[in-house]
């Protein structure tokens, strides 16, 4: 078996690796302090929450004017045919609402609409929506002042009816997201 010799020129000293791996740490520590000192409040979150039977995804993105996209995505598990009977029906079958969270007076913020031409159904992930606006700082600012708890509440309803259906898991609740959003 042949004999592999390094030249001493092929070894490092062990000081200099030491220094290098303590040096790791402090670097990424000053990068991400310098990351979270100069983002902007609340500038970019996004939750979802999947549960049995439906997955909800709520997310609020800064805009370059200083406004802010909230959109709402949302997907409810049941059979294709019913699915489907939501989407020939006339109207939307969901209505969605950005809340703040305040103990027991949670407040109504403002709704969101349906994105024109996400409304599906499929066997996949059953009945299928999304929601976009865009709103001032001030239109999330639900304490003034203080920490905003933001989320939304999705509503599922029979229009034959008229009626939320509660069989399905309607309403539906997203995680919050936390933010000071400028008022």
């Amino acid at each position: 078996m042949p004999i592999i010799d390094f030249p001493a020129t092929d070894v490092r000293p062990r000081g200099r690796t030491k220094r290098r791996l303590l040096q790791l740490p402090i670097a990424a520590t000053a990068v991400l302090g310098a990351v979270a000192l100069t983002a902007a409040p609340a500038s970019a979150a996004q939750t979802c929450k999947p549960v049995t039977g439906s997955n909800l995804c709520l997310s609020i993105n800064q805009r370059a004017d200083g406004n802010f996209d909230v959109h709402v995505g949302i997907d409810v598990h049941m059979p294709l045919d019913k699915a489907q009977e939501y989407v020939d029906d006339e109207g939307d079958p969901f209505t969605v609402w950005i809340r703040g969270e305040d103990g027991k007076h949670d407040e109504n913020l403002f709704s969101v609409p349906m994105t024109p031409g996400t409304l599906v159904a499929t066997p996949e992930s059953g009945l299928s929506a999304d929601f976009d606006t865009v709103v001032a700082g001030r239109d999330l600012d639900e304490d003034r002042g203080g920490r905003d708890e933001i989320f939304a509440q999705v509503q599922l309803i029979d229009t034959d009816n008229g009626e939320e259906d509660k069989g399905e898991g309607s309403p539906f609740i997203s995680h919050q997201i936390f933010g000071n959003w400028p008022f």
